[in-house]
């Protein structure tokens, strides 16, 4: 009987078959690369580590290409005594009981590490670094031997290539790791998204600036991606997609002028350039709003109703990066190269944050941002606390979040006395905001385009410089008292579209002598040109929304060897005129009706015969 009740002892059925499941977790449905990195990460951040290093080792493949064929990640944390280095290894095994940090369910690490690899090795010491201990996990071992443990920590030294980055002489300060720390080494690199470090720079400071964002903007964590051979350094800097931290990965000038000179490009936040203004603000719908909701959640755990709060902000693109008033030009933000920016477009959707790690990114049914650019100009987060795991079904490798989405009709089912979805109750916050967020950008870009302040051009030097050689300047510029030039400047200003001219753009135009003006108000202006005189300026105005500006003289303003000679052209037309106005006042005003009429025949002609 003893013999049988052993026999049935070694034919139980174990719970995991070691060489199937450590297979199994190499499809364990992470989105990428990144977001297994994302996990070794989590784990120095609950070990309190304040530097991060993520070591990337390529070398030249068969084919001549460069490819990675190892990470290692390094940081000063707490390091791990010898029972917690048995088991972290072990899936399941969590030191992270009331989940207030990172982790979750304990299988981060070789989970992660499986996913990318075949073998990770765990060093981690305390008290120095020639306390350094090792446990590893090698997938060809556990298949070929169908392993069920995991051997115990040995003493060891770290390996001979990972020894330089101990005691780090960074570009900007020094580094040191050995009085305790752990080094996680990934080999074997089976699953790796991008081959080229470069690349996976890119996408890595993209993807974990993001997750981490508050860590590294608070600078409580410092992210460094440094490559084995050629020892190039970059520390990781956020990627807000709301876009109010400052450094982030994306800025945008204080100085609208240096902005438009450099061509409407954002950049990597760097004093030197000027590249360190935040491109959005927080939104707030009244005068009293901070952009900060603080809303309640009612949800259902186990047989419980329970209730936890949840922080919602908003933000929306600052006007001044937005209005075609502020940026001086009619092209659409979006066509403009900060609007075109892949970690703009790649940050279209609401971000979900917990305990201040992102976890998930996307619309979640909220909106439909297929082909809809207006939405990259705005920015929602919905953060709370691990306390609310169960209310957004985290996922267990803290990717997902399960928020059903509800159309309309099903929203409307809902009666009263029923407990709303969590994504109900956010929706019936955040749908109507989105309305009021897009109606606001809207609202700015649709704005009258004011005219450019009146700064003397080349063409308007060339013909006060050629008046005064030639005696030729006009003696009632003299004549013009100065208050009386601040008045008529003003109401010229005001006539071309200028709603409130300020004192510099006043100046400005009294200044210039002689200018040529385009203003974009249809209403305004019928005509195709005109002039005024007004203190003591000749004025030439041009109509931007006449078909002869459309067909012609835009196309001739925008090329430089042209824009000054037809200018000086428009110029000496408008003196002559102008002249013979003190004699013939009648004969001129009807002689301008006659040229405006004239042009705009020939060009109804001229579009007649291209139909």
């Amino acid at each position: 009987m003893a013999d049988e009740e052993l026999l049935e002892e070694e034919q139980k059925s174990k719970i995991v078959n070691a060489a199937m499941y450590i297979e199994a977790l190499k499809s364990s449905g992470y989105k990428s690369t990144y977001n297994a990195i994302a996990e070794i990460v989590d784990n120095s951040i609950d070990a309190e580590a304040d530097d991060i290093f993520i070591i990337g080792e390529q070398k030249v493949a068969g084919n001549g290409e460069k490819k990675i064929v190892s990470f290692g990640f390094l940081d000063n944390g707490h390091g791990m005594d010898y029972a917690t280095l048995k088991d972290c290894l072990t899936i399941g095994f969590t030191t992270n009981q009331q989940r207030k940090g990172m982790g979750r369910f304990g299988v981060g690490l070789p989970q992660a590490s499986i996913f990318v690899c075949d073998r990770v090795e765990v060093y981690s010491w305390q008290n120095g670094i020639e306390n350094c201990k090792r446990v590893h996990i090698d997938v060809d071992e556990v298949k070929e031997n169908n392993l069920n443990e995991i051997a115990d920590p040995i003493s060891c030294e770290i390996p001979n290539v990972y020894k330089q980055f101990i005691k780090w002489h960074g570009e900007k300060r020094d580094f040191d790791f050995s009085e305790h720390g752990t080094l996680v080494i990934w080999t074997k690199c089976t699953t790796v998204d991008h081959k080229k470090w470069n690349t996976c720079v890119g996408h890595m400071s993209e993807d974990l600036g993001r997750k981490y964002r508050y860590f590294l903007a608070n600078g409580s964590k410092r992210i460094y991606m440094i490559e084995m051979v050629s020892k190039k350094e970059e520390e990781m800097l956020p990627n807000d997609p709301l876009y109010l931290m400052t450094p982030s990965q994306e800025c945008v000038p204080a100085d609208l002028s240096v902005f438009g000179e450099n061509g409407y490009d954002s950049k990597r936040y760097d004093e030197n350039s000027g590249y360190t203004e935040s491109l959005f603000e927080p939104f707030k719908p009244t005068e009293d709003s901070t952009g900060v909701v603080e809303l309640p959640i009612n949800y259902e755990d186990g047989d419980e109703i329970k209730t936890g709060t949840v922080t919602i902000k908003y933000s929306v693109v600052k006007k001044k990066y937005y209005s075609k008033n502020d940026l001086k030009t009619e092209t659409k933000p979006g066509s403009l190269p900060y609007g075109k920016s892949p970690r703009l477009n790649n940050n279209i959707g609401i971000s979900i944050v917990r305990n201040e790690r992102e976890i998930d990114f996307g619309s979640f049914g909220f909106f439909n941002y297929y082909n809809v650019p207006d939405y990259r100009w705005w920015g929602i987060e919905i953060s709370f606390h691990s306390d609310l795991d169960s209310a957004f079904g985290i996922s267990n490798n803290k990717q997902y979040v399960n928020l059903k989405p509800m159309s309309k009709q099903e929203m409307a089912d809902v009666s009263s006395d029923e407990l709303k979805s969590v994504w109900h109750q956010l929706a019936d916050e955040i749908l109507p905001t989105i309305v009021e967020m897009t109606n606001r950008n809207s609202a700015i870009r649709s704005e009258e385009m004011k005219i450019d302040d009146p700064t003397p051009q080349e063409s308007s030097e060339i013909a006060t410089q050629v008046d005064l050689e030639t005696g030729d300047e006009e003696e009632e510029l003299e004549l013009i008292p100065e208050e009386q030039k601040v008045e008529e400047a003003t109401e010229q200003l005001i006539k071309e579209g200028n709603e409130e001219p300020s004192e510099s753009q006043v100046k400005k135009l009294i200044d210039s002598g002689v200018r040529v003006t385009i203003v974009h108000n249809k209403t305004k202006m019928d005509s195709f040109v005109d002039y005024s005189f007004a203190a003591g300026t000749l004025s030439i105005i041009l109509n931007a929304n006449h078909p002869f500006y459309e067909k012609l003289v835009r196309d001739i303003l925008e090329d430089e060897n042209s824009k000054v000679p037809f200018e000086l052209f428009l110029i000496a037309v408008m003196k002559s005129i102008k002249k013979l106005n003190l004699e013939y006042p009648d004969a001129m005003d009807k002689l301008m009706y006659q040229i405006n009429n004239k042009i705009f025949n020939y060009i109804m002609e001229l579009n007649k015969r291209n139909e």
